[in-house]
């Protein structure tokens, strides 16, 4: 289920998803739980949470619950407008080079891929911009073997470069395949020559090493060459948790 889920929602594309109250992914979700619904004879109430964070304190911001299937969708919808408030960054303008500043507790790229996730809003990167997820004390792309042998043997492409590597292709995970259309996010295939054209850059600033990077189809930059006062101006920014918030332009 996972495997499917995830590899629906990906070719549908974070960019259409992430950040959007009604979107594909959410459809299966709802004709699943509409199911369950139908089979309950006990009454059914969805709670729903908001909360923010301030150091080490969680911060309510609203708490909605509601009855049957149509308060299932009513108590998510409630909840999603109010997370936009307070989950979502707006930004002025496009972004050129982004630093995502990976926490200690994602300590491999699986998990530290949710700061290019959140940056694919249409209209956040520039064409040709660049992001770079800082974790020097990442040295893996996943704790599971299997999986991390999945990302090696596909490597980081955009969604119709994978589709066309895995061509039928059913021993590999489609949730690992999914991992890897999502961190590299959007681009496109020249039919005729098979080139890769990707919308920005992804690059690793961690303990894996730079060959191993290449290898892998991700750039690599050494850690110790990242420094903030760099990425301060027009087009730069600095994100301290990263992966933590959702990026999009304001007024869009």
């Amino acid at each position: 289920v996972i495997d499917l889920f995830h590899w629906a929602a990906v070719l549908v594309g974070i960019p259409k998803i992430i950040g959007e109250r009604e979107n594909n992914a959410r459809d299966i979700i709802n004709t699943g739980a509409r199911a369950i619904f139908d089979k309950m004879k006990a009454p059914v109430y969805s709670v729903n949470m908001v909360n923010t964070e301030e150091e080490e304190n969680v911060i309510p911001v609203g708490l909605y619950i509601d009855k049957g299937y149509k308060g299932f969708l009513e108590a998510y919808r409630k909840a999603a407008a109010a997370s936009s408030k307070v989950h979502v960054k707006y930004l002025d303008e496009p972004l050129m080079q982004v630093v995502q500043v990976i926490p200690e507790n994602y300590d491999e790229v699986w998990l530290a891929g949710k700061g290019s996730y959140k940056l694919q809003k249409p209209g956040i990167m520039a064409e040709s911009g660049e992001i770079i997820l800082y974790g020097p004390h990442i040295d893996r792309f996943h704790s599971n073997k299997i999986i991390e042998e999945d990302l090696y043997s596909l490597g980081y492409h955009c969604r119709d470069k994978i589709c066309s590597l895995l061509n039928g292709e059913t021993d590999i995970s489609r949730n690992a395949a999914a991992h890897l259309i999502n961190v590299c996010g959007p681009g496109t295939v020249d039919k005729s020559t098979g080139r890769e054209k990707l919308h920005f850059k992804v690059t690793l600033a961690t303990a894996i090493p730079e060959e191993v990077c290449k290898k892998i189809g991700l750039s690599y930059r050494d850690p110790k060459t990242i420094k903030r006062s760099d990425f301060n101006g027009p087009g730069k920014l600095w994100i301290e948790q990263g992966g933590k918030y959702l990026y999009d332009i304001k007024g869009k």
